[in-house]
């Protein structure tokens, strides 16, 4: 007997079919049984599945193929069999209450069973409840009484647990021990729980020293709408009743959408003054997907006209800031900028590296001169020993002073260091960093570092070709001396290497010799190493510090890594310009090991990603196990089919 002409794909898709048993489920299968052999069933299935109405479970569809023919279907019950298998072994939904506040407990439902990872499952809660700050979770430790205790592995957590939302502040307790072993980034709990809905993001990092501009989070992942005023509440109520029942659009009137825009353009305000196009993409999807009324008919994204909107009432808003005395727009206006650079659209100074307090105002009651007298005051602050507290105390206080003195004066890097000292060190300046961007320095660089480090040792191992032989040059450095110190070196190094970039533009080691004194004068920017003369190659260096425009600004630092992660923190400290020759792997350093301004990546940084998460064309098939499988298979079904 032979089949009519039905195509592999439509009976793979047949056979992968897996709906729930309707009622009268049994009476198809008889009605199917006395049907005209193995082509009317084929061919009732096939049209079943293409109509998005199979009936039939996989084992039910075999057992009637297999009725019909001897071994045509072998292949078939092969397949059918490791998609029930599949199917038996699919992560059960996870279910957990999460504590967002002391009167706020809510349930999170995980479809795929739990996450992979801790930080996973925080995006996870981030996403779903609209959480914008900072957080870690504690969960209930059976050993302890069911305490609260800090949630370290994601394998404590089972279906049903409660978990425990605490806040983070911007103080940092911790970033990593001496010894080198670091710990995830760890920031002092606040007092009292918040939702995100109720947190105020503009409130200062510190109560002290701060200005009521001094912003708290990144732009979020996922925007949340705020709310309108109540009649305007009502009007999108009632219009989107409309929408569902009928799918009547909103064409609002210019008093609410002039509301609407208002509104949230004092949301987008709280994260950024110069948001960016995908960022007013964002925010506009999110309205219309909040408000499908207001959804535009004709526009390819149905938000088209709202992104437009925002993007002038944004430019109407920095208008109005800088008649006020805004310093992050007042920087941008004609009249401080050169003659040469007189124009509206040119040299713009805006954040362009995730930086959330880029030009901030004065703290309350502060003015120019009253801050210059505690920058003097510090300098003679500085000096004195045992003395972080106060100095770090003057330093949060001047910070928008000497914000505004790097983005508008850009003074070169000698001068700027003579007149502030207290910041070149290694913890002001993973403290600045903290300010600028919410985020901690030292601590994420290495918790991420380590975190890729034995995925990125296999991908720069199979490496081949000359990078391949540079980089196993460099790992020969671990063999001789396995330290968190020199394999993080060494990764930092064949990274660069792995980018297509000279290493040693980012680690330039010299020895000691009046000739590499003046190399070192005109070093732009990098990491130096300084060996003895005639020292082997496992000794410890002599001296290790950061360069920049020739100057030693840091110097005596423990590890070339550290040294790599604070010359990364001064670049957005005194607001410099990556190093053209490094562009790329300094891109990897943000925004993927740091996590800023992650969404928009290079071809090379998005392919580095994908392969140091384990993510190639095989595994991103993963995901879809039947259709792989398939894959192998369907060319055997195929000629199985029309031998019949």
């Amino acid at each position: 007997m032979r089949m009519r002409s039905i195509k592999p794909k439509a009976l793979i898709a047949s056979c992968i079919a897996h709906a729930p048993r309707p009622p009268d489920a049994e009476r198809s299968v008889e009605k199917l049984t006395s049907a005209r052999g193995v082509t009317s069933l084929a061919y009732l299935i096939v049209r079943n599945t293409s109509q998005n109405k199979a009936t039939f479970p996989c084992s039910e569809i075999l057992m009637h193929l297999l009725n019909n023919t001897c071994d045509v279907y072998v292949a078939v019950q092969a397949l059918c069999y490791q998609r029930e298998q599949q199917v038996s072994m699919m992560p059960q939904p996870i279910r957990l209450r999460i504590i967002l506040g002391e009167d706020d407990a809510r349930k999170l439902i995980l479809p795929a069973g739990i996450s992979d990872s801790i930080e996973e499952l925080c995006q996870e809660i981030k996403t779903n409840f609209g959480v914008q700050q900072d957080f870690c979770l504690q969960y209930q430790d059976p050993d302890f009484g069911n305490d609260f205790v800090n949630l370290t592995a994601i394998s404590e957590i089972n279906d049903k647990a409660t978990l425990k939302v605490v806040y983070l502040d911007s103080v940092q307790l911790q970033s990593f021990t001496e010894d080198g072993v670091t710990c995830q980034p760890v920031r002092s709990p606040t007092h009292s729980f918040s939702s995100s809905s109720d947190t105020d993001n503009t409130r200062p990092v510190s109560s002290s020293g701060s200005s009521p501009s001094t912003r708290l989070s990144v732009w979020p992942s996922v925007f949340t709408v705020p709310r309108f005023s109540y009649e305007a509440e009502l009007q999108l109520e009632k219009a989107n009743a409309e929408f569902i029942a009928g799918g009547t659009h909103l064409t609002p009137s210019p008093k609410l959408k002039s509301h609407l825009l208002e509104r949230l353009a004092e949301e987008i305000i709280k994260f950024k003054v110069y948001p960016t196009d995908n960022d007013l993409n964002e925010v506009a999807e999110a309205l219309v997907k909040q408000h499908p009324c207001l959804r535009e008919q004709g526009s390819f994204n149905g938000c088209y006209g709202w992104k437009i909107s925002l993007k002038y009432k944004m430019a109407n808003v920095r208008t109005k800031l800088r008649g006020l005395g805004c310093a992050e727009v007042l920087v941008n206006s004609l009249k401080n900028k050169a003659q040469d650079k007189s124009k509206a659209a040119l040299n713009v100074k805006k954040p362009r590296r995730a930086e959330v307090n880029y030009c901030p105002q004065y703290p309350k009651g502060e003015t120019t001169d009253s801050l210059e007298k505690e920058r003097i005051a510090l300098l003679s602050e500085v000096q004195k020993r045992n003395n972080d507290n106060i100095v770090t105390m003057k330093m949060q206080k001047t910070f928008s002073y000497r914000r505004q003195e790097v983005i508008q004066g850009q003074p070169f890097i000698a001068d700027f260091k003579s007149r502030w000292p207290a910041l070149f060190t290694e913890k002001e300046i993973d403290k600045e960093f903290l300010r600028i961007s919410t985020v901690p320095l030292l601590s994420r660089f290495f918790y991420e570092l380590d975190l890729y480090t034995p995925r990125m040792m296999e991908l720069f191992r199979g490496k081949g070709g000359v990078a391949g032989r540079k980089m196993r040059h460099i790992m020969v450095a671990i063999s001789k001396d396995d330290t968190i110190h020199t394999r993080r070196a060494c990764i930092l190094k064949s990274l660069c290497v792995y980018l297509n970039e000279d290493h040693e533009k980012l680690v330039k080691e010299y020895t000691n010799t009046e000739a590499n004194t003046e190399a070192m004068e005109q070093t732009v920017m990098g990491v130096y190493v300084i060996h003895q003369e005639g020292a082997e190659p496992g000794d410890d260096p002599e001296n290790i510090g950061v360069l920049i425009e020739g100057v030693e600004v840091l110097t005596g630092l423990r590890s070339i890594a550290i040294a790599c992660a604070l010359l990364f923190g001064l670049i957005y400290c005194l607001n410099l310009s990556y190093p053209p020759e490094l562009k790329c792997t300094f891109e990897v350093l943000q925004k993927i090991i740091m996590k800023l301004d992650g969404q928009r990546l290079s071809s090379k940084a998005q392919f580095l990603k994908k392969q140091a998460n384990g993510v190639n064309e095989l595994e991103t098939d993963s995901c879809k196990p039947d259709i792989f499988f398939f894959k192998v298979s369907a060319m055997q079904i195929c000629v199985y089919c029309f031998k019949v």
